[in-house]
């Protein structure tokens, strides 16, 4: 129309702003005949499948942002995305089946694998106290010596020969004696069981 007659020129709109999207609706358009040519398409099928795809589309866009902030990195890359689609259980159901090029694999770490269960098992395999607590029973133990040396400052080496021997005649009153002709002198039982004595005989028994 002129411009004389006052009416104003309408300028043509896309269907995706009459729509108010930001993906092409026209081109969905085609794509949606192209591969359904068999069937009848309605005018609002394109513009359903525009929204549904610029939704999904913001929606990885904005976790993946978030993954590359975390990794302190300012570009989304291939990684990024993986793990955005991986951490979101809906997105990960719906796309369970694609492979994203250059996306890597999903840390794992297997539990067994972890330093609090190593520990653990250390603990229930050793159970040993801190060397801290063995050091001061060590020491309560050197102390409770000297003490007990403190306490008996008139003993004498026959004093001691004799308490040697009332320990290895009371040894030899015990079960585990070797035979006739032996005195046990002093027996010293092992963590596993075993039992070690110290005994004394005269050679003429032995000698036939």
């Amino acid at each position: 129309m002129s411009g004389r007659s006052g009416k104003k020129k309408m300028s043509k709109l896309s269907q995706s702003a009459k729509a108010g999207v930001i993906f092409p609706v026209g081109r969905l358009m085609r794509y949606l005949k192209k591969g359904t040519f068999k069937y009848r398409i309605s005018v609002g099928a394109q513009v359903y499948m525009a929204a549904v795809t610029e939704y999904l589309a913001a929606e990885i866009l904005e976790l993946a942002r978030n993954a590359a902030r975390d990794n302190k990195k300012a570009r989304i890359a291939p990684r990024h995305i993986l793990l955005a689609v991986a951490n979101d259980q809906e997105l990960n159901q719906l796309l369970k089946g694609v492979t994203i090029a250059s996306g890597g694999v999903l840390p794992r770490i297997l539990h067994e694998l972890l330093a609090k269960k190593r520990d653990q098992r250390q603990v229930r395999d050793n159970p040993l106290p801190p060397p801290e607590k063995r050091g001061r029973e060590a020491t309560s133990g050197k102390k409770g010596a000297k003490k007990s040396k403190a306490t008996k400052p008139g003993t004498s080496k026959k004093s001691k020969a004799k308490d040697s021997n009332k320990e290895g005649t009371s040894n030899s009153t015990s079960e585990d004696v070797p035979g006739d002709g032996f005195t046990i002198l002093s027996s010293k039982s092992h963590v596993l069981g075993q039992k070690l004595s110290l005994t004394q005989s005269d050679i003429s028994i032995l000698a036939p």
